[in-house]
């Protein structure tokens, strides 16, 4: 099958190189751009360069086709927790979390705002974690593409393709008040129209981003304020912040900082305020997930298609921990497997997060790697995965003033919002571990093909709308 989005890439990287050192004017106009309107992690600009990731009609339906396999079974696996002693077992959660998983949100299909994190290979889809907890990044890459937009003018490329990019955001707040709607309907106290809250902890480096959320929340006639958890209060009927009643929390604190009775989970489980992700979304959010997916003692929870969606998307997982396991038709002793083939896995903390205490075998030394097995071997809070190929490609950077053509790193980062695909963030990075917080880049995601359809893929769809 014939990628026509290839061509679109050397186009623009082409005509870019034209622009020769106007190219670093227009980095700073839209680095100016962008830190007016909050395109920062906590205090720096978030790195970028001035072309978004492209990905072709075909790559898009195989996206959305992945999502769509995998989303209901992460809902399934966390309406299961309550009543799965094994379930319960396996993740080993501690007492606050578990009381915590075992609040009902007041409404279906938990997993109301997830980034599945994937690597993409042509038109391969790997889904490296499930960051179902309280994904960031949604306003930055919409704000993003309206910059490249708006700055970055190659007439050549529009001339040859069409490309589009649906926004994320949007999305968002029409996922919070279908929430939202959906507890009322269960709670006739709620008010039809809620005051929205986002809430984080203190000092949060994504602070900017929950501005532009109440910002598009506010365009839809809600009244809305930016929180940490100590201005949160309940007093047994009513969640308060800042002095005023709340009912509807986009919960961006993750599980790790709160208990079970504090004034969001109380608020929660009394039924007097709605919060989105709710706290059950953690059981995905736990690396193990990729591990249990794949477990045989877990297959009730699947239909066939969905196990055989896992086996496509999902590398070769395993709980770090002694005992036999399989590979393919092989069985054999897991820590012996994972001593010997260091250079084919990857070793990962199952509760962290932002990248941190991720080991690539190939990058690591055979003394670490052992080093790593002692201790964490007997606590079972590792996996180890199989190494997927990072993806690469040639982005442009400018260096001394000068546009330079560079290979990054990338990975993926498809938004599933109330059970479906909305759209996409892509992160570069000269590193192995690909994260914002690990001093890495995004870019937006955006659909491109031939105007004229001289290069068609098979069963083509149409561009969404820029």
């Amino acid at each position: 099958m014939i990628d026509h989005v290839s061509d679109l890439k050397l186009q623009y990287l082409v005509e870019l190189s034209k622009l020769g050192d106007r190219c670093a004017v227009m980095e700073s106009e839209v680095a100016q751009w962008l830190a007016e309107q909050g395109f920062v992690y906590g205090d720096r600009t978030i790195p970028f360069v001035l072309m978004p990731h492209f990905i072709s009609p075909g790559q898009l339906r195989r996206l959305r086709g992945a999502v769509a396999a995998i989303s209901p079974v992460l809902d399934r696996f966390c309406d299961a927790y309550g009543d799965n002693a094994l379930l319960q077992e396996e993740l080993g959660l501690s007492p606050r979390e578990d009381a915590l998983m075992r609040i009902d949100p007041g409404f279906p299909q938990p997993i109301r705002v997830s980034r599945l994190d994937a690597f993409l290979h042509d038109y391969d889809v790997k889904f490296l974690e499930f960051n179902t907890d309280s994904p960031a990044g949604m306003a930055w890459t919409d704000m993003l593409y309206e910059a490249l937009r708006e700055k970055v003018a190659l007439a050549r490329v529009g001339d040859v393709f069409d490309t589009g990019y649906t926004p994320v955001l949007p999305e968002v707040v029409l996922t919070l008040l279908d929430a939202y709607r959906a507890a009322r309907e269960r709670n006739g106290e709620l008010p039809e129209t809620p005051r929205l809250a986002v809430v984080d902890v203190a000092g949060t480096p994504t602070v900017a981003e929950f501005r532009l959320v109440c910002r598009l929340a506010e365009q839809s006639g809600l009244d809305t304020v930016v929180a940490t958890l100590d201005d949160v209060s309940y007093d047994g009927s009513r969640l308060m912040v800042h002095g005023e009643p709340v009912q509807l929390v986009y919960r961006r604190a993750l599980v790790e900082s709160l208990t079970e009775d504090s004034p969001l989970a109380l608020a929660a489980r009394d039924r007097r305020a709605v919060v989105v992700n709710p706290f059950r979304v953690h059981v995905t959010a736990n690396k193990k997930i990729l591990a249990l997916l794949q477990d045989e003692r877990f297959e009730h929870l699947l239909s066939g298609t969905e196990a055989e969606a896992i086996r496509r998307t999902v590398p070769w997982s395993r709980i770090l921990r002694p005992g036999r396991t399989t590979y393919g038709g092989w069985r054999f002793e897991l820590l012996s497997f994972v001593r010997d083939n260091r250079e084919r896995l990857v070793l990962k903390p199952a509760s962290d997060y932002g990248g941190r205490g991720v080991m690539l075998g190939l990058e690591t030394g055979p003394d670490e790697w052992e080093a790593t097995l002692a201790e964490h071997a007997e606590s079972g809070d590792f996996i180890v995965q199989e190494y997927v190929p990072i993806p690469e490609e040639m982005f442009p950077t400018i260096e001394d003033g000068h546009v330079q053509m560079r290979l990054k790193r990338f990975n993926i980062n498809p938004y599933c919002l109330g059970g479906r695909y909305v759209g996409m963030m892509t992160r570069i990075s000269d590193q192995a571990v690909i994260n914002v917080a690990a001093g890495g880049g995004i870019l937006p995601s955006v659909v491109g093909r031939h105007k004229r359809k001289l290069l068609l893929e098979e069963d083509e769809e149409d561009v969404p709308a820029q």
